[in-house]
């Protein structure tokens, strides 16, 4: 938590921005299933 108070919180923000254009892409492109997760257990 120091880090935050003593830097910029927007690398935080482009970590997730970027991951969440990634699982766009790779749900797009077919690569992950969006419904991966509802079959298991």
């Amino acid at each position: 938590m120091k880090f935050i108070t003593t830097k910029s919180f927007m690398p935080f923000v482009w970590y997730r921005i970027a991951l969440g254009i990634l699982i766009v892409v790779l749900v797009s492109t077919g690569v992950l299933s969006p419904h991966a997760g509802e079959s298991a257990g």
